[in-house]
């Protein structure tokens, strides 16, 4: 009688756990979420690429940049670079308009080739900026820059 009653119980409580949990539920997918990303944020596919610096060290304090404006269009932004290098080189300024996540909507460089220490020299950078920049992310490496 005990095992019987014990056999019973064991099947009881099976069926009472299996009862409880109910069907599973299905875990999403892809195709039921939607776009994880805001195709309207997404930087676009034709941003100028700026040549590579060979062995490249940033000199931001090298830089004085206008004023950058984040409205959508052709934007232009003047510059001045005064090298503090102990040798001539060449610098590459960027500028990045980007959303306030990070996507880049835009970009312009300016490649200033053999600047000598002390020497000055002024710029523009032009670029086409998309919808959605909030802010303008400026950048500046000097080295050897074969373009």
């Amino acid at each position: 009688m005990k095992r019987v009653s014990t056999a019973v119980a064991g099947v009881v409580l099976g069926l009472a756990l299996t009862g409880c949990g109910g069907a599973p539920t299905p875990s999403p997918t892809a195709a039921n979420t939607g776009p994880s990303v805001d195709p309207a944020r997404v930087s676009p596919t034709d941003l100028p690429v700026p040549p590579a610096v060979k062995d490249p060290q940033g000199a931001i304090r090298d830089l004085a940049l206008g004023e950058c404006k984040t409205t959508a269009g052709r934007q232009t932004v003047k510059g001045e670079l005064t090298s503090s290098q102990k040798a001539v080189t060449d610098f590459l300024v960027t500028i990045s308009w980007t959303t306030a996540t990070g996507d880049v909507m835009g970009r312009g460089f300016k490649v200033v080739k053999a600047l000598a220490p002390g020497e000055s020299k002024k710029f523009e950078i032009k670029a086409k900026v998309s919808d959605g920049a909030v802010q303008c992310v400026k950048g500046v490496q000097f080295g050897s820059i074969k373009a």
